[in-house]
């Protein structure tokens, strides 16, 4: 019996995978709404979550627990239609339910099953990063360095398959055999120089540093060196069309002047109200009553208009809630700071920080997960969650400490 849900859950996984990569791409040329691959996905998941919650650690049962209570008191009193919360809610519960699917596949008494999910997400990860290149090429030719240049992740994806290629690159590092074998993977980094996606700045020297750092003298230097030439490489191809033209990517970019205004502008200046400032008005709009600091407004509000009508609290807000998100900002304003608080425990309780030995692997997925809270709302992607999880729950596993000493 348990062979044959494992079957089941591991073919569903390898649909949902490809399917969740492709999707955007797809409605795109279909011109069509998403939302069908959505809800499709979202109850795919949940599915594979049911299968596996009699398997559930008693430590992440506990986070979970939490999480869902915050969850229950807010809808105790926002007084918004039960549809409405729960369309709210899939994003946070696809989350939880992704935890609880992994944590089975990755536990301890499963490593070959483990083996088995860690060969197919390599060709998984193959087979998309190889798709990149192509599709990002002609998003760029059509559409310039802009937001359309998204992959297989289509119109305005651009930021999470940023993430999604660093996530893989990453994971197909530990099963190269040779410097050309690198050199090729490193190539799959090329549509990150196409969609403007100014994080890359900062993602692309830190993956190729932690991919090559070994506390050694020469690896140190030769980790430093091969980020620099990165970094040299990034900032003479890279492009943009935010309106400004500077002599030098690098030091344009990292100017105080333009990381004030691309994170701190005022919302009279900016129609996308800057990261920072969205988190700084969250809590300032939170911290007006003990309760919705603690539990949030209310869910649905980054997705009312898909069911039923919109909130009064929505509808005034819209201005706030609109354009590039943090996902600490789409915390706050649903759940409050415990559900802020609840998601950086799970994520400690996932990648086993204090109980484990840490590895470069999951300590640059928690970097990014850090980066993501701050920077823009890419686990909401369905794809990219279960590209970023996935890593997370390999990186912690005995399959992965393997894997290290047989390709060292």
């Amino acid at each position: 019996m348990r062979t044959a849900v494992n079957n089941l859950q591991k073919t569903l996984f390898s649909i949902l995978l490809y399917v969740s990569a492709c999707s955007g791409l797809i409605a795109d040329i279909a011109q069509s709404s998403r939302t069908a691959f959505y809800f499709a996905f979202d109850l795919t998941i949940i599915a594979l979550a049911l299968m596996s919650i009699a398997y559930v650690r008693a430590k992440l049962a506990l986070v979970l627990v939490f999480i869902v209570g915050c969850i229950a008191f807010n809808l105790s009193y926002n007084g918004n239609d039960i549809l409405y919360s729960l369309n709210g809610l899939r994003e946070i519960i696809t989350i939880l339910c992704l935890a609880i699917y992994f944590n089975d596949v990755f536990s301890d008494e499963n490593e070959e099953l483990a083996a088995e999910y860690t060969e197919l997400f390599k060709r998984f990860a193959t087979v998309f990063l190889v798709a990149q290149l192509p599709v990002a090429a002609y998003q760029f030719s059509i559409h310039g360095p802009s937001d359309a240049v998204g992959g297989t992740y289509g119109n305005l994806g651009s930021g999470n398959m940023t993430l999604s290629v660093i996530c893989q690159v990453f994971f197909l590092s530990h099963f190269t055999r040779s410097n050309t074998q690198r050199a090729l993977l490193y190539v799959c980094l090329v549509p990150l120089f196409l969609n403007e996606t100014k994080v890359s700045f900062i993602l692309i020297p830190l993956l190729i540093l932690f991919i090559h750092f070994q506390p050694r003298l020469k690896s140190i230097v030769g980790a430093a060196l091969a980020a620099g030439v990165a970094l040299f490489v990034f900032n003479s191809f890279f492009t943009t069309n935010i309106g400004v033209n500077f002599d030098n990517n690098l030091t344009g970019i990292f100017s105080k002047d333009f990381i004030e205004g691309y994170l701190f502008g005022d919302v009279y200046t900016y129609t996308d109200v800057p990261r920072f400032t969205k988190i700084i008005l969250a809590w300032q709009l939170l911290a007006e009553n003990t309760i919705t600091f603690l539990f949030g407004f209310e869910y649905g509000i980054f997705r009312s208009t898909e069911v039923g009508d919109t909130s009064q609290f929505s509808q005034n807000m819209q201005w706030l809630m609109t354009g590039t998100r943090p996902y600490l900002f789409f915390l706050m304003i649903q759940g409050g700071m415990l559900l802020v608080v609840g998601f950086i425990w799970l994520m400690l309780q996932i990648n086993r920080f204090f109980v484990e030995n840490n590895n470069k692997f999951k300590t640059f997925l928690f970097l990014l997960f850090i980066l993501v809270m701050f920077y823009n709302d890419a686990l909401r992607s369905h794809n990219i969650t279960i590209v970023y999880f996935f890593c997370v729950f390999y990186a912690n596993s005995s399959v992965y400490n393997k894997h290290v000493e047989e390709f060292a």
